[in-house]
């Protein structure tokens, strides 16, 4: 059986605005153990998307949007986990993010990261 990026996913993405505070934001991501938030326009639309090890390493005060990364690295829930760590790797990163279009504009609907694809593949390669 084919493992695909829709049986390893994290549905549920955290999301801040764009001009929120990374000192706030951070502090959200460590009460709530995630490793990414998504940012928000004033319209509520995907801008960006930070690690919570960028907003760590951001001055406090200093608005998401100076440091988020506008190109969010997006993935099918139907993509084989060995195509999706394949586009990690080739765009450097270790997350994906799957999103939805309905209604407009995408917004975030669920992450997939390397350390998830890894633990799965290693829980199902463990004999019964």
């Amino acid at each position: 059986m084919t493992l695909l990026v829709r049986d390893v996913m994290t549905i549920g993405v955290p999301v801040c605005r764009d001009a929120e505070p990374c000192g706030r934001v951070v502090t959200r991501l460590q009460r709530e153990n995630r490793p990414v938030v998504v940012a928000l326009d004033e319209d509520g639309m995907a801008c960006g998307w930070l690690t919570r090890a960028q907003l760590e390493s951001a001055p406090p005060t200093r608005p998401c949007g100076e440091v988020m990364d506008e190109a969010i690295p997006t993935v099918s829930p139907d993509l084989p986990v060995e195509a999706a760590v394949q586009l990690m790797r080739e765009r450097g990163v270790e997350y994906l993010f799957l999103m939805h279009a309905w209604p407009g504009e995408p917004r975030p609907a669920a992450v997939i990261s390397l350390t998830a694809i890894e633990r799965q593949v290693n829980e199902t390669a463990k004999p019964v």
